[in-house]
């Protein structure tokens, strides 16, 4: 069976479905969904194992090479996996082992801590290094820094007079820049990734310097030999007699604060809702359906209300059924009948036979008998039935003008 399809005849304006209009709005959200996380999934950086910066592993994401070679310099590295533990290296009977003295290399992975830990933290050391520090955390070590998730993997030249940068000359790996344009305290930025961001910043808060290092693969194992970035690590960590090298871990969530989703969530997440949001919402006013003036439309084919009548006549004769056909009779008479003896439209069938009775002069059982009570049991007794209902409905009207 084929079928053909005629244009829209001049004049008339074709209207779009609203149901394809959200589709298409839809479609276009989800591609660009595709395409955010297509690019995400180039651009970001590797994903971590759980040994990453750890200074007992010697995995290629492990840092046990600089912690090695910083002892063998004379630095006495101290590892910490607690706060409870940072403040016992950081303050306790020990002389070696005073804040004066002492470089903190934090790195929470977990984002375990809270505000008020990593507050406790500037009183325990003399400085802190804070390896790819998130929102929450550079509100409290580098209030005003903002970090940028946008630098590419690559070597970035030494750019400032950090003594440290100075003698690596160069950093290579995957960083994370930070902004200091808006940073509360003086900052001095160095490895510069982008306009007034930068790999790693030194700056100063409640008189403890901090250092933000944002190329932390740099002090890993497989990237240790990578450009300068063993001179960076090196004389980074090396400044101080004492080095407490802080992970914290899951057990610290006891003691700081629960991670929200939106300290955990990328600050560009946010950004790309809304803009998905908005152009859903365009997509569906430029492609939905627009209102506008009626069109007069031609109907295919026209029935005429006979040939309707015959055909539904034809379908019950088929079919045998005579009770359906007598129903739609009855049904038909009895609505004219009230309306010929004047009775409201929810009249009962028994008032309407009262009232035909009356009128005709017949008796009501005889009514009632025509139109409730006799069953055909024969197409010949079916039309002899609907005679009756004619004859009836006819003498009804002559009976209520007075004929």
């Amino acid at each position: 069976m084929t079928t053909s399809t005629t244009p829209a005849p001049p004049g008339i304006a074709v209207r779009r479905s609203p149901v394809r209009g959200v589709l298409v709005g839809v479609a276009i959200a989800v591609a660009f969904v595709l395409v955010a996380v297509l690019v995400f999934a180039v651009t970001r950086t590797p994903e971590r194992s759980e040994d990453y910066l750890s200074p007992t592993s010697g995995s290629p994401d492990g840092a046990r090479a600089v912690v090695n070679v910083l002892r063998d310099q004379g630095v006495d590295v101290q590892i910490a996996t607690s706060l409870a533990e940072v403040r016992a290296l950081s303050g306790g009977t020990d002389p070696r082992l005073n804040p004066a003295t002492t470089t903190l290399l934090v790195y929470d992975y977990f984002l375990v801590l809270g505000s008020d830990q990593r507050q406790e933290l500037l009183g325990l050391a003399d400085r802190i290094v804070a390896m790819d520090p998130w929102d929450d955390e550079l509100v409290d070590l580098a209030p005003g820094v903002v970090v940028d998730f946008d630098a590419q993997r690559g070597s970035y030249p030494v750019d400032c007079d950090l003594p440290a940068a100075v003698q690596a000359e160069e950093v290579d790996g995957y960083p994370y820049g930070y902004d200091v344009s808006d940073a509360d305290n003086p900052a001095l930025g160095c490895f510069e990734t982008a306009d007034d961001t930068y790999a790693v910043v030194q700056t100063e808060t409640d008189g403890t310097e901090v250092v933000i290092v944002g190329v932390s693969q740099a002090f890993t194992n497989g990237s240790i030999l990578d450009a300068g970035n063993a001179a960076l690590a090196l004389n980074l960590l090396g400044q101080d007699e004492t080095l407490v090298w802080y992970l914290p871990g899951l057990e610290e969530l006891d003691s700081g604060d629960i991670p929200t989703p939106q300290s955990l969530t990328p600050p560009w997440v946010t950004p790309v809702i809304v803009l998905l949001l908005l152009v859903t919402l365009v997509a569906g006013v430029w492609r939905g359906r627009r209102l506008g003036p009626l069109v007069a439309e031609k109907l295919p084919v026209i029935v005429r209300s006979n040939e309707t009548m015959e055909g539904r006549a034809r379908l019950y004769e088929r079919a045998g059924a005579r009770e359906h056909a007598l129903d739609a009779l009855r049904v038909g008479t009895i609505t004219r009948l009230a309306t010929t003896c004047g009775l409201p439209r929810r009249s009962t069938v028994d008032e309407v036979i009262a009232a035909v009775a009356a009128l005709t002069g017949r008796e009501r059982d005889a009514v009632a008998d025509l139109l409730i009570d006799r069953i055909p049991t024969g197409d010949a007794e079916l039309v002899k039935l609907s005679d009756d209902l004619l004859v009836l409905e006819a003498d009804t009207t002559r009976a209520a003008h007075g004929r």
